[in-house]
């Protein structure tokens, strides 16, 4: 008789599902700055595809410590099977509370400490487990205990914007969050209240601190994450806390704690953005009906507009960013509407800058969770017409855009003319009729836009397309306002001649323009085809 029908069937599933879990831990090496680093990687149990991407969980040890070691105590490839997780290994280092002399290993102790050189080890990370693993950019998370529990404190403070939420264990570091800037993420704090290593009373009185600075409540038992107490924020933060009454280790229970808390934290869709500072341009923040959410986005207002004693009204211009979003372009942008309205090319205009989220595509996701066209055209088109002095007709609005932006500026233009009058779109992309490749990407981001905007069906993709818009309503374009301009050094060029030829196919007029030595560029394509722009959108406005 085998010894193990002697055990309950649920002790041999755990034994199995761990010994699982162990062969898929295996170690990597990165070269950063021509130093060796290692980590061991658990793989998940089954391979993440753009329908099914992974999370991605980071796990740092402590002074002293080892990767190995980590991943025994945090279990955490046992616990989120369905994850990516990865046990750095650190380098030798000076300890703050003991090895001055730095023989052991540990974790840089500030910003610009070591010349961040654990940072750019999670920077390099990173960026290889992308390339090569369809990555859940909404599940990316880090945990640590002691030393490791101060560096996840401290990518929280410098690289907030890549992760969904941070749990330090016995750990310092709060004053990391002083010295950067971060974006706020859900915390989950582990602490013994017998810690004499890092004293109870040192972690509790931070915390404390950061509770303050978001305002949040008293705090309540969280049902999602057994034996953790969440504080609320005014603005939606989470802070919550997990203790327990031993000391400076990381006791077994804390890890389940951990796992839910990850499973609990999604990073949330950015429908607000950081406010420009830049001359004539405002922005509005708004409780959106259809994103459930506040949505931000910026209007450029044109001189003399707040001077008009005798309610003037203007016209308008829908201007939709690229993929990534659109706060670092926006400068430049309104700097090219401007320098037009100076110049007598545009007459003074608004100029609206939605926002559409980084890989919104203009369109509403087929899940329903980004409901990016509804927000645009059933929210904020109204509440600008509303708000402001408008000519509110589809002979006073535009739209144009820049690569993603051309694209949603084309499936606005085509499909809804009852808003806008002409549409531009300016290195446009995807236009391709299928979206079987992605010139300017790499497969596992084309598959994760496929799945996260067009609920991997291909037919959506098509049915959204400007190739199947025009052959739609091409009856209503015969006197369509269209430009189509791309550069001819641009990726994506192929696929905007594609288009080109088949609304010359289709007998819907539009100008095409190819700018020579012009790659994906927006502000060179603003300069390259702004002159035939501003005549597009003039004539319109003018009647002529």
């Amino acid at each position: 008789m085998r010894l193990t029908s002697l055990l309950p069937l649920s002790l041999l599933a755990a034994v199995a599902a761990a010994q699982d879990a162990a062969d898929r831990v295996a170690p990597r090496t990165w070269t950063v700055d021509g130093v060796e680093r290692s980590a061991l990687v658990a793989l998940p149990a089954t391979t993440p595809t753009a329908a099914q991407p992974a999370a991605l969980v980071f796990v740092f040890h402590g002074h002293g410590g080892r990767s190995a070691t980590a991943a025994r105590s945090f279990r955490l490839h046992e616990l989120l099977p369905d994850a990516v997780v990865v046990h750095p290994q650190g380098l030798p280092t000076p300890g703050r509370l003991t090895d001055p002399d730095g023989k052991r290993s540990g974790w840089q102790a500030a910003i610009g400490d070591q010349g961040d050189r654990d940072l750019r080890f999670v920077d390099a990370m990173l960026a290889t487990l992308r390339a090569e693993l369809a990555i859940d950019e909404r599940r990316i998370h880090a945990t640590g205990h002691s030393n490791g529990g101060g560096f996840t404190y401290l990518l929280y403070a410098a690289r907030s914007e890549d992760f969904a939420s941070f749990a330090p264990s016995a750990a310092g570091g709060v004053r990391h969050l002083r010295d950067g800037q971060p974006i706020p993420r859900p915390l989950l704090h582990v602490a013994g209240r017998n810690d004499a290593l890092v004293p109870f009373a040192t972690q509790r009185r931070n915390v404390d601190a950061i509770i303050a600075a978001v305002r949040a409540d008293a705090g309540a038992p969280w049902d999602a994450v057994p034996g953790a107490t969440v504080h609320r924020g005014t603005a939606g933060e989470l802070v919550a806390t997990w203790l327990h009454d031993g000391g400076h280790e990381f006791p077994a229970a804390a890890a389940p704690a951990i796992a839910a808390f990850f499973r609990a934290t999604l990073k949330p869709e950015p429908w607000t953005t950081p406010a420009a500072a830049l001359p004539g341009v405002v922005q509005h923040v708004y409780e959106s009906r259809a994103a459930r959410t506040a949505v931000s986005y910026h209007v450029y207002l044109p001189p003399g507009y707040e001077d008009d004693a005798d309610g003037r009204r203007y016209p308008v211009v829908y201007w939709l960013h690229g993929s990534g979003g659109g706060d670092a372009g926006l400068p430049s942008v309104a700097r090219a509407f401007e320098a037009a309205m100076r110049r007598g090319d545009l007459p003074p205009s608004l100029v609206v800058y939605p926002n559409g989220l980084p890989q919104g595509m203009w369109c509403d996701s087929v899940d329903g969770r980004r409901p990016v066209e509804t927000v645009v055209l059933g929210e904020i088109v109204p509440r600008i017409d509303a708000a402001f002095r408008t000519l509110p007709d589809a002979a006073h609005r535009v739209v144009a855009g820049f690569s993603m932006g051309g694209y949603g500026a084309l499936r606005f233009g085509l499909a809804r003319r009852d808003l806008f009058g002409a549409a531009a779109s300016l290195g446009g992309g995807p236009l391709q009729p299928e979206l079987t490749e992605a010139p300017r990407t790499n497969e596992a981001r084309r598959r994760e836009v496929l799945q996260t905007t067009y609920g991997g069906d291909m037919a959506e993709f098509v049915a959204r397309s400007p190739w199947r818009l025009a052959e739609v309503h091409r009856e209503r374009l015969r006197d369509a306002r269209l430009l189509l301009a791309c550069g001819a050094a641009d990726e994506t060029l192929p696929a905007n001649r594609g288009l080109h030829e088949r609304l010359d196919a289709l007998g819907i007029p539009h100008a095409y323009l190819e700018p020579q030595g012009v790659a994906h560029e927006p502000v060179r394509m603003l300069q390259a085809v702004g002159e035939p722009m501003w005549r597009l959108f003039a004539d319109l406005f003018a009647g002529r």
